[in-house]
């Protein structure tokens, strides 16, 4: 079964864009290479509309203030190792001057790892992705080539002249010889079939490991979200 195959029913795009977002990088880079070989425009339009700390740290002043204000000091400091002087201080413009003074007390105290600073940025991503989910941001008012269209998996679809997935079940009924997409990416191994099994069983270790972080990304985010309705309550 090819990568994309499982993901072209709809929410699947998200669902996948999600999972590349929350990798490190060299994984990114891996899946974004597989997606490549299986289909460019889904993953073009996958580096489009992903999420990166070095977008988010160009958008408006505004929404930064509304971000940073849901960051924990401590991520904070410790994403600023990874950035740009230039693009920290946009960060440390919205905050008041004690708020600031905080920020870089704990960025002067600890010199992070680079896994540290990695965790940071999966942080904001995650923080951010929520805040664009619930409408707390408006990703449409200051960044509208980052929109993700309801229909995206069946405009890509029908761009390579791939069927969606009902499609695909109304031909399998009517059509026999209907190649999957499963068989047109043992195609691309150009009839080598231990090329083939190998590449199969790295995607299908991967992929399980990508849905193992899923969860447990959802499980941390459905904590985060108890912990701020009842900060709601207090307040």
């Amino acid at each position: 079964m090819s990568m994309l195959s499982r993901y072209q029913k709809s929410g699947g795009f998200i669902q996948l864009l999600q999972l590349i977002e929350t990798c490190g990088k060299q994984k990114q880079d891996n899946f974004l290479n597989i997606i490549e070989g299986e289909d460019p425009r889904w993953a073009q339009t996958i580096k489009e509309k992903m999420l990166t700390v070095e977008k988010v740290v160009h958008w408006d002043e505004s929404v930064l203030a509304e971000i940073a204000a849901r960051l924990q000091p401590l991520s904070l400091a410790t994403l600023l190792h990874g950035l740009k002087k230039e693009d920290g201080e946009r960060f440390l413009k919205t905050f008041t001057h004690a708020q600031k003074r905080i920020i870089e007390d704990l960025f002067a105290s600890k010199k992070p790892t680079p896994a540290e600073i990695n965790s940071a940025y999966m942080k904001v991503l995650q923080e951010v992705r929520y805040m664009i989910t619930h409408a707390f941001i408006r990703i449409d008012k200051f960044a509208p080539e980052m929109v993700i269209p309801e229909d995206i998996e069946e405009t890509l679809g029908k761009a390579h002249g791939i069927p969606t997935p009902h499609i695909v079940a109304h031909q399998t009924r009517h059509q026999p010889a209907a190649r999957s997409l499963e068989h047109d990416h043992h195609a691309s191994t150009h009839g080598d079939p231990h090329a083939n099994s190998d590449e199969l069983n790295q995607l299908r270790s991967q992929v399980t490991s990508l849905a193992h972080e899923n969860e447990t990304l959802k499980n941390e985010l459905r904590i985060a979200r108890d912990k701020l309705m009842q900060i709601k309550k207090i307040a």
